[in-house]
């Protein structure tokens, strides 16, 4: 048997062979996976910059949609005055007219009359709840603050719930589409508290702050679920937090069962309040 070991020269070359060789393979492993890194965020940043895009388009849309629809609630409540609400008053009179007519008549014409007038009453006082709903032409009468002050008390008479309004904003003039997609949010909170809170107590603010507007709107109730206002059916809450957002403002809803539920929107003044030192047109329209 040969027992003869290897020159040690040639062990040397072949270690450094070796050497050489798990180098060169562990360079391109790095190199490798430091490019697929490099690929991955550039790919996530661009997934980012899709995501970012996509969720500006949305609330451009939501914007959109939200001013279509109070444009068209607006032509639907002159529709409904103008036609139904000047038809009915003349149907009202008609019969009026008759009913003098016939004066003394058959008692059963008279209460047929009477019936189909207080039928025309009804009508017209739904005619006009519904054209109010639609487009709350108190707003254009009242401005926003006194606007508020009325929802307040119809609120309370309509439910029994204590509620109160509070403002330091008296003397402010309003954008108009800001004011509106302000009650509307206070209108939809209101609608929730009588609904779903089990409240003896509400009350709405309408502050202004050096850093922007600030409406609260809260109650003593059981509170609401974090469930509840991200769900996709709560849409209400939705609707409120995209009126919010579409005026460059925040939206948070929260609470719990001993501390009610409290609704805070915070908008930026040059998107709501029209001031002297304002850069919008002298012709925007104003509450």
């Amino acid at each position: 048997m040969n027992n003869q070991k290897p020159p040690y020269h040639e062990l040397e070359s072949k270690m450094e062979e070796a050497e050489k060789l798990i180098h060169a393979l562990r360079t391109q492993q790095v190199d490798a996976i430091v490019g697929e890194r490099h690929i991955m965020l550039v790919r996530l940043k661009q997934a980012e910059e899709n995501l970012k895009s996509s969720r500006n388009q949305l609330r451009a849309l939501a914007s959109y949609l939200l001013s279509a629809r109070e444009n068209e609630r607006a032509v639907i409540a002159r529709e409904l005055h103008d036609e139904f609400g000047q038809g009915l008053t003349s149907l009202q009179l008609g019969l009026s007219w008759i009913s003098r007519k016939l004066t003394p008549g058959p008692r059963a014409l008279q209460d047929k009359i009477k019936s189909l007038s207080a039928t025309t009453t009804n009508l017209m006082r739904s005619v006009k709840n519904i054209a109010s709903e639609l487009r709350p032409g108190v707003l254009d009468e009242l401005g926003l603050v006194k606007t508020l002050k009325s929802e307040a008390r119809e609120f309370e008479g309509h439910t029994g719930i204590r509620c109160r309004f509070k403002t330091n904003t008296e003397k402010a003039k309003f954008d108009r589409s800001a004011a509106v997609a302000i009650f509307r949010i206070v209108q939809a909170a209101l609608t929730n508290v009588a609904r779903h809170a089990h409240a003896s107590r509400a009350r709405i603010a309408l502050m202004k702050r050096k850093n922007g507007l600030t409406l609260t709107v809260t109650d003593n109730g059981k509170g609401i679920s974090r469930k509840l206002v991200y769900g996709h059916d709560s849409l209400g809450i939705t609707g409120m937090r995209e009126r919010a957002l579409a005026l460059g403002g925040t939206f948070t809803l929260g609470g719990s069962g001993s501390k009610g539920t409290i609704l805070t929107v915070q908008i930026p003044l040059s998107r709501v309040i029209i001031g002297p030192a304002s850069s919008r047109s002298r012709n925007t329209p104003q509450f």
